[in-house]
């Protein structure tokens, strides 16, 4: 089975969901949801005396330690459109979760990187273009949603500050650069801003003008 399955449910990856008139597949991570369900559990033993049984999806040597369940459940589950950027999202989650958080912040830099200069293909950008002028780009085509580009701003300082190892607080420093990330998505990417799911499927809400 693919990484992240178990059975036949699938908790992180792309076209795990379907989306109801759309023929792009979905990309999910569901993972931290799985997390919080376990530490839960595991507040209180099982009827038998037991603690529960960790999810299956996390059998494997990085997930046997209970620091890595309480780094992903502080983490968002994300249902998002898919794209190139996905499988750095995954790795700026996953360093996090396996404690490396220089390497972290990092990662959000690079998948911040990535979102800005996929929204300014449209508008003729190019590998050539720096960054400030990506964001000039998509600043003048309105490219990018009110309060993006702030977010931007605010990673690529926080960004070079860890590249050039000034970085004074990486744990807290890599939460903040989550943050940054996931209000990133929430903007520009969250399928859920315009669907519903309804018995398991993607269905886009109707206009609140209609």
């Amino acid at each position: 089975m693919h990484e992240g399955t178990y059975g036949w449910i699938q908790e992180c990856g792309d076209a795990v969901v379907r989306v109801s008139g759309q023929t792009q597949p979905a990309y999910a991570d569901f993972r931290p949801n799985g997390a919080r369900l376990y530490l839960d559990k595991g507040s209180t033993k099982g009827s038998q005396g037991r603690h529960p049984e960790p999810p299956h999806s996390a059998l494997d040597e990085r997930f046997l330690d209970r620091g890595r369940y309480e780094r992903l459940s502080q983490l968002p589950a994300l249902l998002i459109e898919v794209g190139a950027y996905c499988g750095l999202i995954r790795e700026a989650r996953d360093v996090f979760v396996d404690g490396h958080f220089y390497s972290c912040v990092a990662m959000c830099g690079i998948s911040f990187e990535r979102f800005q200069r996929d929204k300014a293909k449209p508008y003729a950008a190019t590998r050539k273009h720096s960054m400030r002028e990506v964001r000039d780009i998509l600043e003048k085509n309105k490219g990018l949603k009110s309060g993006t580009f702030t977010l931007c701003e605010e990673m690529a300082n926080l960004r070079n500050d860890y590249a050039h190892g000034h970085g004074l607080k990486p744990k807290e420093d890599a939460l903040k650069a989550l943050e940054w990330m996931h209000r990133f998505i929430d903007n520009e990417t969250n399928l859920m801003r315009d669907y519903v799911i309804v018995d398991g499927v993607l269905i886009r809400r109707r206009s609140q003008t209609a």
